[in-house]
């Protein structure tokens, strides 16, 4: 069984995800969402057809596009693995015209073109609501790609003892309480993300700040916030978005954290620009992300309020995936512990005697590598993959026409279930991808940050995540030290807790709870 299908407590699933809405459900929110899909109708009818509804393929699921929006929000693994079974090497559509699926045939044909052809950066936005969630921003300028690409991915390696030591900190602070013989229970996804916010903080706004609870507080409020915001605003037609966001509640919050996070890190850049007038008297020059952005930004990008955004923005990104894939780890580790001891004798073969973790020594962990790789490819954290957007009509090697405005994806979870690219592909075989690298000349192949036409969780080709190396280590260091200093469990009589899948987005559940004891 396909164990990304609706589980018996999905609804509740998704009402603890969005909770708090129902404070918000009056008689004129309820009079517009009854009206706006009859406007909406009729609009529609004044504006001829683009982008996707000019392709023909066949549309897998409902075809009237209110009514299959609300269905692939609901459903989509279903639509998603039926559109993958039945038209394979085909294009088809899903949630009625808004995704064009494209086959990963195709990839090497499209993974290098140019953004002014096809957009990476123009598809995961409009996918994430940019004028909304405020991610718009990144459309601007390539700031942040830049910096990561030459500034915080080459130092990585500079930061592991650094980071480490943050860590070993905040998992001090968030399980207390865990010094007894007996175990105590913990919200699993929750301390993740605490424990992931400081990593991220580290990198982005230095030491200090990465311990400043407004700064941490703000930046998980917009994150849990916008993800929300995006949601709900992918069942309503773009016409709709701007009445309908009035009455989204997790709207307005995004909002109120930006503005809270322009005021805490617009004063830190001020600051920094005087010490840096002064030739940083009495103080070390700040070696982090908001420091890099601020030297390598031009005029425009450099106004503190945009290095503000940015911030934020590449806040939610690093979160919001590491914390996930980091999520998604510890629940197969607890929940299959013959894996426990195997993973803990490497990361402790793999450091110092004083279990300081390296750059070298966390390459060096190609079981745990393996481990994470797997957990990923059966619980991605999209169904779908390699978004793109169509700036100019482009023609396919074999003559399939793509208009300008078409929105499309690739099925990177089906993909990675085939049993014609992955042998036995709903087992879970935790180093199934250490073994392949044991292979004659697989060495550097399948990590759980590279990438490949069957392996598309980070994207691929020359718009692939730049950011997916900060998320192999922090979800690496993250799980070592808490093999090094923690036994877990699940909870007697439990099982793997279940997914929340809500459009092609697969969350970890949200409530539950790991068991924690203090090793001695």
């Amino acid at each position: 069984m396909d164990q990304l299908s609706p589980s018996n407590n999905y609804m509740h699933s998704v009402f603890t995800l969005l909770k708090g809405s129902a404070m918000y459900i009056t008689p004129a929110s309820i009079a517009i969402a009854v009206i706006l899909p009859f406007v909406w109708f009729s609009l529609t009818e004044m504006f001829p057809s683009k982008g996707n509804t000019l392709v023909d393929a066949p549309i897998v699921g409902p075809n009237w596009s209110l009514f299959a929006r609300y269905k692939f929000f609901k459903d989509a693994s279903t639509y998603v693995q039926e559109g993958y079974r039945k038209f394979g090497d085909k294009l088809f559509k899903l949630s009625g015209h808004d995704i064009l699926i494209l086959p990963n045939k195709y990839v090497d044909e499209l993974r290098n073109l140019p953004e002014d052809r096809l957009s990476s950066i123009q598809a995961n936005i409009d996918n994430f609501q940019g004028l909304y969630s405020t991610t718009n921003i990144l459309l601007e300028g390539h700031l942040h790609t830049h910096v990561i690409q030459t500034k915080l991915t080459p130092k990585l390696a500079h930061l592991v003892t650094g980071t480490q030591a943050e860590l070993k900190r905040a998992l001090n602070s968030e399980l207390s309480g865990t010094q007894t013989e007996d175990f105590a229970p913990f919200g699993a996804f929750h301390l993740i993300l605490r424990l992931v916010s400081h990593i991220a903080a580290r990198h982005f706004v230095g030491p200090r700040l990465c311990r400043d609870e407004d700064w941490l507080s703000t930046a998980l409020i917009y994150t849990e916030n916008a993800f929300r915001t995006i949601i709900l605003l992918r069942l309503f037609p773009n016409i709709a978005k701007p009445v309908a966001a009035w009455f989204i509640p997790y709207s307005w919050r995004v909002s109120r954290a930006l503005k809270r996070a322009q005021d805490i890190i617009i004063p830190e850049i001020h600051a920094r620009r005087k010490a840096a007038a002064t030739g940083y008297v009495g103080m070390e020059r700040p070696n982090d992300f908001l420091q890099w952005m601020m030297d390598e930004a031009n005029e425009y990008d450099g106004a503190p309020h945009r290095l503000a955004h940015r911030l934020l923005i590449l806040t939610l990104a690093a979160v919001h995936t590491t914390s996930m894939a980091a999520t998604q780890t510890l629940f197969d580790v607890s929940s299959r512990p013959e894996y426990i001891q195997p993973l803990r004798e490497e990361v402790i073969e793999m450091t110092s005697e004083n279990a300081q973790f390296t750059k070298t020594s966390l390459t060096k962990m190609r079981k745990l590598d393996s481990f994470m790789r797997e957990s990923q490819r059966l619980n991605p954290p999209s169904l779908l993959g390699f978004k793109r957007h169509v700036k100019q009509p482009l023609t396919l090697g074999d003559g399939v026409c793509l208009p300008k405005d078409v929105h499309l994806m690739m099925p990177i979870y089906p993909i990675v279930v085939d049993a014609q690219v992955t042998p036995d592909p709903f087992q879970f075989q935790g180093f199934r991808h250490h073994e392949n690298r044991l292979q004659p000349g697989e060495g550097n192949r399948h990590q759980f940050a590279t990438t490949s036409k069957n392996n598309m969780h980070f994207g691929h080709g020359k718009y692939a995540c730049p950011g997916r190396f900060f998320a192999a280590n922090t979800v690496k260091m993250v799980i070592a030290q808490l093999l090094l200093d923690f036994d877990l469990k699940l909870a007697d009589g439990e099982t793997r807790p279940d997914n929340v899948c809500l459009h092609e987005y697969v969350f970890p559940n949200p409530e539950a709870k790991l068991l924690f004891r203090r090793r001695q």
